[in-house]
């Protein structure tokens, strides 16, 4: 087998067994997998249930019974030892306080509660599988930033020894190199450790998705362009629409307490074919079949002032909330403020760190060629090696910082 053959077996086995994964694909699979997310829609569905339930009280019952009776002894008023009564009835409540349209209300409010909260956990996994991607990136980056750092001192510490055995280099210096080179692997092992630990985390949000045969790709140049939006309120923001709409509940619930002082009224239709056997024997004579419609009242006037006790905490939970929704405003506030004054500084911090790195690169370059004509010492080319390396993990450092800094600024606004 050719090298070229070899060569381009390899190469088709690592396109065929790798796939690459992006930030889009991530977030889409978070949003189907992670636990967090698939509890809240449970969550969804069983108030959506609640809703199906509350709506079945405007449905009248239906109900079906048989009775069997067996008497060791009869009276004077009874003709048969076994009796059997089959009875159908449909009853239907025609008044009880306005509750059952409450509770309908409160279902209803309670189910577009929970949407809401769906609706903000998504924005959170979106900024938490983003702050993932991005971390495992910059792990990676730091990576290779140490691998480059040390390929550069192992290189050097090839220079150094051959000017230290041509007398051109003292044996302290050939030292020092050696040193520095390894506490750059040492750097380099604990980066690789790192990388590891972020795919872990990269993983776990993800739901458990095996991330081995993925290939984690960068992030688009446009990723970090500069962010502007034109509306800055929170105003719309999902926590504090669904505050309000529970407490709409809490007051819906004030109708719902009040019912159990007013008059209930039912309503019920039965027919009713009695038997004189478990057979279902005739009667010889009297009544085989009946009819009977009935209207009842009921009312209660005292239960030892457990309603009145319901209404006094039903107003303590509407303050409670009512404070929620302040204390959620000015968190929401705060966080908006926050995110924007962090956008500001992480776009300048990038600047600088932009300019840092280029500066890096060019010392470097000059320090290596003036190292290679005996100007520099090898000391200098440590320094400039080690600013190299700082200036490489500050860009990217400031490059994920404005990245995460931008899609933060996205999830306080909700912005897609």
């Amino acid at each position: 087998m050719n090298k070229f053959f070899k060569t381009t077996l390899v190469a088709t086995f690592l396109a065929t067994s790798l796939q690459a994964l992006n930030i889009d694909e991530a977030v889409q699979i978070a949003l189907k997998n992670n636990q967090d997310m698939l509890n809240k829609n449970l969550d969804v569905d069983i108030s959506k249930k609640n809703k199906s339930i509350a709506k079945s009280s405007f449905l009248p019952k239906v109900d079906i019974s048989y009775n069997y009776y067996n008497y060791n002894k009869i009276t004077s008023s009874q003709s048969y030892d076994e009796t059997g009564t089959l009875s159908s009835a449909i009853s239907y409540n025609l008044f009880n306080g306005f509750k059952d349209i409450s509770n309908y209300e409160i279902a209803n409010l309670d189910f577009k509660s929970s949407k809401l909260y769906l609706k903000s956990l998504k924005f959170d996994t979106i900024l938490n599988v983003k702050i993932a991607y991005v971390n495992y990136l910059n792990a990676s980056n730091t990576k290779d930033t140490f691998e480059a750092q040390y390929e550069l001192f192992k290189k050097q510490v090839e220079d150094s020894t051959a000017k230290y055995e041509q007398g051109l280099l003292a044996r302290n210096d050939l030292l020092q190199v050696q040193v520095n080179m390894s506490n750059s692997l040492q750097n380099l092992v604990k980066a690789k450790a790192n990388v590891q630990i972020a795919s872990l985390e990269l993983s776990n949000i993800l739901g458990g998705y095996d991330l081995s045969n993925e290939t984690i790709e960068k992030l688009s140049p446009t990723a970090i362009k500069d962010f502007k939006v034109a509306n800055t309120s929170i105003d719309n923001r999902s926590e504090l629409k669904a505050l309000t709409y529970s407490l709409e509940a809490l007051e819906k619930n004030n109708t719902v307490i009040n019912s159990a002082f007013y008059p209930k009224i039912d309503g019920s239709f039965s027919k009713n074919n009695y038997y004189a056997d478990s057979a279902f024997g005739r009667y010889d004579s009297g009544v085989d079949e009946q009819n009977i419609a009935s209207v009842s009242l009921s009312w209660n006037l005292f239960n030892g002032n457990s309603d009145s006790a319901q209404r006094v905490i039903n107003k303590k939970e509407m303050l409670k909330l009512n404070n929620s929704i302040k204390k959620t405003k000015l968190e929401l506030s705060l966080q908006l403020q926050k995110a924007k004054l962090d956008y500001e500084v992480a776009n300048t911090n990038f600047k600088t760190a932009s300019l840092s790195l280029k500066q890096a690169k060019e010392n470097y370059n000059i320090v290596k060629n003036r190292f290679n004509e005996g100007v520099s010492s090898s000391t200098d080319l440590i320094d400039a090696n080690y600013l190299l390396t700082q200036g490489k993990e500050n860009y990217f450092k400031a490059y994920f910082d404005k990245y995460i800094s931008i899609e933060t600024l996205k999830r306080v606004l909700e912005i897609k």
